[in-house]
């Protein structure tokens, strides 16, 4: 009986790790890695990775405050990899009567060629005025 029961859970336990991962949850196991052709990160947090793929384009909105004098400017991109497409200021409605409310500022980039940069964004009045900072880890593949 005690040979029984431990054949069996062996068995198990072998039959378990020889199953393979039918979830395929691995986005390199589904080859959909950077598929998406538009991906968009609203306030990602600093070192956030991004996959895109050549032409895919990614849409970072940030939110922003230009009324305090604060304004999210692009300090570094491989511009051989990665172009900005566009930067717009888009104001959040406020109450009538109401100045100085925020809003967010959306830039498109698109991936141009394979390979990895990094986008490096900073949130400041003046170069030293600089309030947060943000760098995203773009990989472009295949």
């Amino acid at each position: 009986m005690m040979k029984t029961a431990i054949a069996l859970a062996l068995s198990a336990g072998l039959l378990t790790a020889c199953i393979p991962d039918i979830m395929n949850t691995k986005p390199e196991v589904r080859g959909l890695e950077g598929a998406a052709p538009v991906q968009t990160f609203t306030d990602p947090a600093d070192g956030t990775s991004v996959t895109l793929r050549p032409g895919g384009k990614l849409n970072l909105k940030l939110d922003s405050n230009p009324t305090t004098g604060y304004y999210w400017y692009l300090k570094d991109i491989d511009a051989s990899q990665v172009d900005q497409l566009s930067e717009d200021y888009v104001a959040d409605p406020a109450p009538e009567g109401i100045t100085g409310s925020g809003g967010h500022q959306m830039f498109v980039f698109e991936a141009l060629q394979i390979g990895k940069s990094d986008l490096k964004l900073s949130y400041e009045r003046s170069p030293q005025d600089v309030a947060e900072t943000l760098t995203l880890k773009i990989k472009v593949v295949e």
